[in-house]
């Protein structure tokens, strides 16, 4: 073969490498922005149920403190977190991306506030007895939805680790294949550098 022709191999084995690890590059920074979609769209859920799980408590600790110590002041913080979960809870409603489990339990935590609701109204009505033993009624229910959110926490974190397994594990194959490919096209090309020093020295004037 002539030297004019290995040449024409020799650029079209190089442009045939650019444009394989290009290619490579790409699906390697697809994957990379995966996981930054998991991490940024599954982690602002599960921070979210956090702050949900936060305000659950400390609501319900301003009722106890309310009705034990019947101070004023839990009422304000009462009021306090009740407007900041609402804030949150509308947002979450708002995200088509939210899953139905999410919405299931805001649901059932909003029948709760109807009941925590009604203690206070009897508590300023003067009947304390009464909205003590509402609040006792509702201790359940609301022991219930702070494990079933701490359960779809733990299912958001299983989740979130289940995927960016599989995606680091695609990149380790990603990996791999893009280091066999340079390797051999590495070879390739020597091989055909080798071959034209060869014609070039065989073609030389003696």
């Amino acid at each position: 073969m002539s030297q004019r022709k290995w040449l024409t191999v020799l650029i079209s084995l190089s442009v045939l490498s650019i444009l394989v690890l290009a290619s490579f590059a790409s699906q390697l920074r697809d994957t990379t922005r995966q996981i930054e979609s998991i991490h940024g769209q599954r982690l602002d859920s599960y921070d979210a149920i956090e702050d949900i799980m936060y305000f659950n408590i400390e609501r319900a600790n301003a009722i106890r403190g309310l009705l034990a110590y019947e101070d004023r002041r839990f009422l304000e913080s009462y009021y306090s977190m009740s407007q900041q979960a609402e804030e949150l809870k509308t947002s979450i409603a708002n995200d088509p991306g939210t899953p139905s489990s999410l919405i299931d339990l805001l649901h059932r935590d909003g029948i709760w506030e109807q009941g925590a609701d009604q203690v206070l109204v009897l508590y300023e009505r003067g009947d304390i007895e009464a909205a003590t033993d509402l609040a006792e009624t509702m201790t359940d229910q609301r022991q219930t939805i702070l494990e079933d959110l701490r359960a779809l926490k733990k299912m958001q974190y299983d989740d979130i680790r289940k995927q960016l397994i599989a995606t680091e594990n695609q990149i380790d194959v990603l990996m791999q294949a893009l280091t066999s490919i340079a390797i051999l096209l590495s070879a390739v090309i020597i091989v055909i550098l080798f071959l034209i020093f060869k014609t070039r020295k065989k073609n030389r004037p003696q």
